[in-house]
């Protein structure tokens, strides 16, 4: 499919880019079987070479001769000490007292002249090597915390890396990548600091490593997750029962007994994929989707993984979206059900990805809430809208609009901030913006919810809860919290004529709202039939595509005029 791209490719190019300079590298430092003769024998072919060019440019008389520092350089970095004054010697016997000072005269070389030479061959090739130790020591000691995870010991992803290789060598043969995740860790560091953190993590891994045995390789991830290599596929079960008993047994951190919950998500060599970084990736996917069940153990499942791709480029087209703002709202109209007058409009995002075509909001809006983009996709959304509002305030037409908040948005200190500036900048009065939440997000924190909506009411602007009815305390929000329009569930409202059970409680919402003052207005309004009973309760507005589906702004400003929407309109009836 289209949309299907890995979004890991990129890193993982530049990093095989660095891992393979860094073997070629090795190689050259630490040359073993064929490339250390190759090595040798090009070092041999440059001394050669040099006495050749000595003789041929007549004798040593003559600049040429310093050529052959260059396979003593080498022979230092590549076999240290021993290497440097090996090829120093033998740069300083071929040019010694057999290779006259000019050939062309028959000069001979004084033995002082030639003496020194070689001390001076052998001195560079000394300091070649010795410099040479030098540098592979400093290798040796980075290479050595490139791969070795500090705190516990353990191979790290790069430690691991270089062990993967040397057990997949048979590919028809599985190799199974379990990551173990722990759920404690950040509860432990907030209540015992890092050390405690650190000392808990050294005994899970002590532990770990003493049940795998010389079963499997353990290593070292990320704070509160290992992985383990199992070459035999038939001992995972055997391993896995072992770490199991794990999650059972205290561990006295600080003479405090802590338990250790543990997940195991699985991945296999090569049916999974052959890289070890996506095993991983793949494995801890299959721990994070089963959250609701009781088993500890997952697999890897591939529709899994097509739909967390999809997620992840969803959320990087979205925020090249809101920077590029190629988001676009519309606004769907709410109208009065006694006169038929407009009320104002709900803003609606619309989104079509170049790349992966219309997104509908039930899609992106739950995914980008799970991350920090809500802030900038809410700052964005208030813009747009404050912005055509006050286009057709301009023209004499402004109406309240309301827009949706997520409860994260709550969580951002300058929401309020955005707001005021708003307000001020386009000088538009709040009772013209509703605040819309969910009934479902209103339940995840009523305490954060009612501080939010106080201050939204300080302001000025309105609130409204959205979807109401779907949870299962929605008379409790009625009453502690400052709101002051419920927006009736689509799913209740489209089947009051059908269904008496949905009847009632549109009914009971629209008479309990009232009694406490406050508006309501129903939602998916589709029929002239459900349009009059609402009516007839005393339901006092609707929205659905019977008053009008969601429109552009230019769309909109014509619906106003021929609701004879004039600069006098307010937000009341």
């Amino acid at each position: 499919m289209e949309w299907k791209i890995d979004v890991h490719s990129l890193l993982q190019q530049f990093e095989e880019i660095e891992m393979n300079f860094f073997k070629i590298y090795k190689q050259l430092i630490y040359p073993q079987g064929r490339i250390k003769y190759l090595l040798i024998s090009l070092i041999i072919a440059f001394l050669i070479l040099g006495y050749i060019i000595v003789k041929v440019t007549g004798g040593t008389a003559f600049a040429y001769l310093h050529f052959l520092y260059i396979p003593i350089i080498l022979a230092g970095l590549i076999f240290s000490v021993r290497g440097g004054v090996l090829a120093g010697l033998a740069a300083g016997l071929l040019i010694g007292p057999f290779m006259p000072t000019s050939i062309e005269y028959d000069f001979a070389q004084p033995l002082s002249s030639w003496a020194t030479r070689l001390g001076f061959f052998v001195l560079v090739g000394a300091i070649a090597g010795m410099g040479s130790s030098v540098f592979k020591a400093y290798l040796r000691e980075l290479e050595i915390k490139q791969t070795t995870d500090p705190l516990t010991g353990l191979p790290n992803l790069h430690g691991l890396k270089q062990i993967f290789p040397s057990l997949v060598q048979d590919e028809e043969k599985a190799l199974i990548v379990i990551v173990v995740e722990l759920f404690q860790i950040r509860e432990v560091d907030r209540a015992l600091g890092t050390a405690g953190s650190d000392m808990l993590l050294r005994e899970v891994a002590n532990d770990l490593t003493q049940v795998i045995g010389n079963l499997g390789i353990l290593g070292h991830l990320q704070t509160h997750r290992f992985a383990i290599l199992i070459p035999n596929e038939d001992n995972v079960n055997e391993i896995l029962k072992r770490c199991e008993l794990l999650s059972d047994r205290p561990y006295h951190i600080d003479h405090i007994p802590l338990f250790v919950e543990m997940r195991f998500g699985i991945a296999r060599y090569p049916y999974d994929d052959r890289d070890l970084s996506n095993l991983t990736r793949k494995a801890l996917i299959a721990i994070n989707v089963p959250k609701n069940q009781a088993d500890k153990i997952s697999h890897y499942n591939k529709n899994i993984d097509d739909s967390s791709e999809r997620n992840l480029l969803i959320l990087h087209q979205l925020k090249t979206a809101i920077e590029r703002k190629n988001l676009t709202l519309e606004y769907q109209p709410k109208v009065y059900l006694k006169t038929d007058k407009a009320l104002g409009f709900e803003a609606l995002v619309r989104w079509v990805d170049p790349l992966l075509g219309p997104i509908s909001p039930e899609v992106f809006i739950p995914l980008v809430e799970e991350t920090l983009l809500i802030n900038s996709f809410t700052k964005w959304l208030l813009e747009t809208a404050f912005q055509q509002m006050h286009e057709w305030s301009q023209k004499g037409l402004l109406v309240p609009v309301s827009v949706n908040f997520s409860m994260r948005n709550f969580h951002d200190s300058t929401i309020f901030e955005t707001l005021n500036q708003l307000l001020d900048t386009y000088q538009i009065s709040p009772h013209f913006l509703q605040v819309e939440v969910t009934e479902t997000s209103v339940a995840s924190s009523i305490s954060v919810i009612a501080r939010a909506l106080k201050n939204l009411r300080e302001l000025g602007i309105t609130t409204a809860i959205d979807d109401f009815g779907t949870g299962q305390a929605s008379q409790q929000y009625l009453l502690e919290l400052p709101i002051d329009v419920i927006k009736i569930d689509k799913v209740f409202v489209q089947t009051i004529a059908q269904n008496p059970a949905a009847a009632a409680i549109v009914k009971n919402a629209i008479t309990l709202a009232h009694d406490l003052k406050i508006e309501v207005i129903a939602e998916g309004v589709e029929t002239q039939n459900q349009y009059h009973l609402l009516k007839e309760w005393g339901c006092d507005a609707g929205q659905g595509y019977l008053i009008g589906k969601s429109m552009k702004g230019e769309e909109a400003m014509q619906w106003l005029i021929k609701k004879g929407v004039g600069q006098s309109s307010t937000p009341s009836s």
